[in-house]
This record gives C-alpha cells, sequence and structure tokens, in this order.
C-alpha cells in the first residue's frame, strides 16, 4: 500500500477511483462510523508521477470488522499471509533432497547436452581444418 494510514486508524479496502472510495465512506459515515479516504495528491495535478493510484479507505482499527462487513468486504487473514509469506520464503538448502536433485538435474539438462553438441562441432571442425 502506497499511503499510510492515520494513527488509530486502518485500510479495510483499496477502490481504482476517488469516487468509488467516496461513496464507500460515506455508507460508512450513514452508519455512524468515522471514514477517511486518503490518495495521493499528486493524483489530481500529475498523474503521471504517481505510482500508487489507488484510494484507500481507512476506519478506526476498533470497528475495522464491522465496517468491513457493512460494505460487504472479506477481511484478509494477516496470520495466514504471514505464514503464507514465511513458507514460501524457504532456502534451497532447506528443502527436500529430491527437490535439491531434480532442480539440478533439471538445471544441467538443457546447458550440458548443448555444451557436447558444441565441443563434438567444434573437434571436428579441428578435425577438418588440421588433417
Amino acid at each position: 500500500m502506497g499511503v499510510k494510514p492515520l494513527p488509530g486508524m486502518v485500510a479495510i479496502a483499496e477502490y481504482p477511483s476517488r469516487w468509488e472510495a467516496d461513496v464507500a465512506a460515506a455508507r460508512l459515515r450513514d452508519e455512524g462510523y468515522e471514514a477517511a479516504v486518503l490518495v495521493d495528491p499528486a493524483t489530481e495535478v500529475a498523474p503521471h508521477h504517481v505510482t500508487h493510484r489507488l484510494a484507500v479507505l481507512v476506519v478506526r482499527t476498533e470497528v475495522a470488522d464491522l465496517a468491513a462487513g457493512l460494505l460487504g468486504l472479506e477481511r484478509p487473514d494477516t496470520e495466514a499471509e504471514t505464514l503464507d509469506a514465511a513458507f514460501h520464503q524457504r532456502r534451497f538448502a532447506d528443502r527436500p533432497a529430491w527437490v535439491r536433485y531434480l532442480t539440478w538435474t533439471l538445471l544441467l539438462a538443457i546447458p550440458v547436452p548443448i555444451a557436447l553438441s558444441g565441443l563434438v562441432l567444434l573437434w571436428a571442425l579441428l578435425d577438418s581444418l588440421f588433417p
């Protein structure tokens, strides 16, 4: 997320336009929840300089689940995402032996035949040039 939420607030959704985020914030305000929309200020003036074009809807941390439920949003399971990220960042040496062997086999299966055929062709060329 490019735009940081205010202290005590958490992002519950990202919208492709500010208008959509304002509509969602208005729905939350109608229900009595404090909501704010955060966008990069340069979006209106120099959109070609903006790296994060999404409008972020933020609410108070204590009502985030209620507000997301009101808008019909699914709140991400941050613990599952953390575990997922940790699982996918294992070192190669920590992978099972069969995975390591198969990886090395596949990595060698492509360049080794090419190199061997190149050596055979080089040998044949040198043998024809210098009989």
